[in-house]
C-alpha cells in the first residue's frame, strides 16, 4: 500500500487490513472482543444409534405428510381446480 514500509498500521492481512481489529467486519464493541469468540463450540460427538434412528424416522414422516400435500395438489391442477 505504500505506507509503513508496505504494510498498513495495523496488523493482519486481507480486505480490511487498513482498518483497526475493532472496526473491522465481525468485532462487536471496543478491544479485541469478537462476537464468535462467544458461541460455544460445536459438538464433535456423533449421534447415537437410537437417536439418528429416531431423527430419520421424524424426517420420513415429515416428507410423508408433504408428499401427501403435493399429491392432493396435483389431483387439483388435473381437475382443473385452482
Amino acid at each position: 500500500m505504500g505506507w509503513w514500509r508496505r504494510w498498513g498500521p495495523w496488523p493482519g492481512r486481507g480486505p480490511f487490513s487498513y482498518l483497526p481489529p475493532w472496526q473491522r467486519p465481525g468485532w462487536w464493541g471496543r478491544g479485541w472482543w469478537c462476537w464468535w469468540w462467544w458461541t460455544p463450540p460445536p459438538s464433535s460427538a456423533f449421534p447415537s444409534r437410537d437417536e439418528e434412528l429416531s431423527y430419520l424416522r421424524s424426517l420420513e414422516s415429515e416428507l410423508r405428510e408433504r408428499l401427501k400435500q403435493i399429491e392432493e395438489r396435483l389431483r387439483e391442477l388435473e381437475e382443473g381446480k385452482s
